[in-house]
């Protein structure tokens, strides 16, 4: 494992140390190489050749021997993937449709996700405990700072979002949410002179579920809070590559979002069986039965089943 998931939580990579000691193998944790940064996808050099598995934390590294954690959209759910975390998980290459989940089996699992999230308005980020009223029918734009720029995942700022949602959004409140850990000052400053000039604009730190259950639809380049939404069966609009996209409308270029907006509304369900489909079968859960399992069965994936650990 090459670097240790600061800020994310360990519960994956702290499972996995312990199933490679079961075996007799260490893990031996480092810190990632310098030239590796989010939006890199190959390395030029043979560094991971040397017959161990390494597993990076929240990147998108496509090379053999090579893994990619994060946590995924919901606390509790991981990424383990060959291509990357997120947006560039191997998810959104899947074919999904809602006829492939029985909705007496989504239906449960789905209500277990609202109960632990949505009713507990509990987040991944910490939010505002108090309640703020929100206008019905708004729209929620949700900011995620440069990390999608860099990631390569799209060619819109968060003003350049915000700035084309207003173009198509007619007279609806548009409610703007910084993320809470990588707003900058110059989006922020940005956003208030937006707001200054244009009463549709309201800058709010409300709690995420108050403003997914009152919003008409939840937009952002390709943030997480989707899934939040979803539980609220609030319809998604994406400004950039998101492995959720199977759910959500994608807006590839200005002049778009009031189209996307209308096929937005127009969407009915899904969602229960989307949510277990996305999360149970295609997330690592922590805690769930055959866990372990799983992630062998990642690991043979790579070239690395656990006969080859026991083996070393």
């Amino acid at each position: 494992m090459e670097t240790r998931s600061a800020g994310q939580g360990l519960d994956l990579f702290r499972i996995i140390e312990r199933m490679l000691a079961e075996t007799g193998s260490e893990a031996d944790w480092r810190v990632k190489d310098p030239d590796i940064r989010i939006g890199t996808q190959q390395v030029a050099d043979g560094r991971f050749a040397d017959g161990n598995l390494h597993i990076f934390s929240d990147h998108h590294l496509k090379m053999p021997n090579v893994l990619n954690a994060a946590p995924a959209y919901l606390p509790g759910f991981w990424h383990l993937d060959p291509k990357g975390v997120r947006s560039y998980s191997s998810i959104a290459d899947r074919p999904f449709s809602p006829d492939m989940v029985p909705f007496k089996y989504a239906k449960r699992f789905y209500g277990r996700l609202q109960q632990q999230f949505r009713d507990k308005r509990r987040s991944r980020y910490g939010q505002m405990k108090d309640r703020t009223e929100v206008p019905e029918g708004a729209i929620a734009v949700f900011f995620q700072g440069s990390y999608p720029l860099d990631a390569g995942a799209t060619s819109f700022s968060d003003i350049a979002v915000l700035k084309d949602v207003l173009d198509g959004a007619g007279n609806r409140p548009v409610l703007v949410k910084p993320h809470p850990l990588t707003a900058d000052i110059d989006s922020l400053s940005a956003l208030l002179e937006i707001a200054r000039n244009d009463p549709r604009v309201i800058p709010t730190q409300a709690n995420v579920h108050d403003l997914l259950a009152a919003c008409c639809a939840c937009v952002s380049v390709n943030s997480g809070v989707a899934a939040e939404g979803f539980l609220h069966r609030t319809p998604a609009i994406f400004y950039g590559a998101s492995d959720l996209h199977h759910m959500a409308e994608t807006i590839t270029g200005p002049g778009q979002f009031a189209g996307a907006l209308e096929r937005a509304q127009a969407r009915t369900g899904g969602y229960a069986q989307f949510m277990t489909w996305y999360f149970r079968k295609n997330c690592l859960e922590i805690g769930a039965p055959g866990l372990e399992k799983k992630i062998w069965e990642i690991f043979a994936e790579a070239g690395f089943p656990r006969a080859k650990f026991a083996a070393g």
